[in-house]
């Protein structure tokens, strides 16, 4: 397995780490902000409360007839945000309430009207947002799943608002409420762990773990000292070794990767892959890792110089991560070189992968259906107890 020097001609063919966006997705903090929020209507009155919600000064613009009961209760609850508020101005809005405004809202009756505040936003230099105006947005308001100060937002750029709703409720059920209390933690210890862990490898090894335990336990009293002791021993200097795990990807579907696939593409630091492997493959991987291109396997050969180039990315402290397309724990390269590996004291794993009934990778059956089948469970463990043997 040899590195291919990257060509003139072929930069043009690399994957790009980022697929093109609609928008661009921002997390922006208005506590102490002040926003203005133009009109009385339900609309106006959720887009008020969720900026109040984030702890901004929310001024209204509407006389009190054209508040509605919901602004009205709203007004009279308060903000969820103790740095939130609301301050009514009985009077429609005018040039002037922009100043020294972070955004804009704004709820209007007819696009003349909603032109015409879109206009005197922009020369006052706020981003606005005109209620089911796009023509008049600058910004978008997405489904929210909140867990803060966990926060996940979904936008279909205007094209199927539904659709967001639904990803929403899928995206509720896989979030445990406790992970709002695991957040907490996390910003309460955060200081302290960056200024005892090294960047790098020790604090990654420490959030993994964190991450894991968030989405699995229920955060218990002391389990911040048991933290910090977890912490303490990670500190400890020891010799750095990476490890190599050699993943299955299967067909070339990314749906089809497993969870363990996708975990060690988000652990890794340096992923090699050759060119059957898909783009939506790599793009589930995490986004600081080095990407290799690397020649096929082949019978004839090239095991133990590729082995040797992963032996000194591992004893460099490395987690590398072999993307091999099909189930790598029926390929007896795979084999081969996991052996000459184990032969150099290097840990490995491998993850098998979704395979071709006919040992066929779809990428060699463009004409034909692929029969897809589970990676065989038995010789996957076959070969684990022969790699653990080395």
């Amino acid at each position: 397995m040899h590195a291919l020097p990257p060509l003139p001609n072929d930069r043009g063919s690399k994957p790009q780490r980022v697929a093109a966006l609609a928008t661009l997705p921002l997390f922006w903090s208005l506590k102490g902000k002040r926003a203005v929020v133009a009109g009385g209507s339900d609309g106006a009155a959720w887009k008020a409360e969720l900026l109040a919600a984030c702890g901004a000064e929310v001024h209204v613009y509407a006389s009190h007839a054209e508040l509605g009961d919901g602004f009205l209760d709203l007004i009279a609850r308060g903000a969820a945000d103790e740095n939130g508020s609301f301050v009514h101005h009985d009077e429609s809005w005018h040039d002037g309430m922009f100043g020294n405004a972070a955004l804009a809202i704004a709820d209007c009756d007819d696009d003349r009207e909603a032109e015409a505040l879109f206009k005197a936003a922009c020369a006052a230099g706020v981003p606005v947002n005109v209620i089911d105006k796009p023509e008049f947005c600058q910004f978008q308001f997405g489904s929210i799943v909140n867990r803060s100060p966990v926060v996940v937002a979904i936008s279909t750029d205007g094209a199927a608002p539904i659709l967001a709703q639904a990803i929403r409720r899928r995206i509720e059920t896989l979030l445990p409420p406790t992970i709002k209390r695991w957040a907490g933690i996390a910003q309460t210890i955060r200081e302290r762990v960056n200024g005892r862990l090294q960047p790098g490898a020790q604090r990654r090894a420490f959030w993994e773990r964190f991450v894991d335990r968030a989405f699995r336990e229920t955060p218990e009293e002391g389990v911040e000292a048991r933290l910090m002791v977890e912490m303490d021993r990670l500190a400890t200097p020891r010799p750095t070794v990476g490890r190599v795990t050699i993943v299955g990807a299967g067909p070339g579907d990314a749906e089809l990767l497993t969870l363990k696939a996708v975990r060690a593409l988000q652990a890794a630091d340096v992923i090699l892959y050759d060119e059957r492997i898909s783009n939506d493959v790599l793009e589930l991987a995490r986004r600081e890792a080095k990407r290799i291109l690397v020649s096929q396997p082949s019978r004839d050969g090239g095991v133990q110089d590729g082995s040797a180039s992963i032996g000194a990315l591992v004893r460099a402290g490395k987690r590398v991560v072999r993307l091999e397309a099909g189930d790598p724990a029926t390929n007896a390269n795979t084999e081969q070189e996991a052996a000459w590996l184990g032969k150099l004291g290097i840990p490995v794993e491998i993850v098998p992968g979704v395979a071709d009934r006919r040992h066929r990778s779809a990428w060699e059956e463009d004409d034909s259906q692929a029969v897809i089948v589970a990676g065989m469970a038995e010789q996957a463990n076959e070969q684990r107890r022969r790699v653990a043997g080395h």
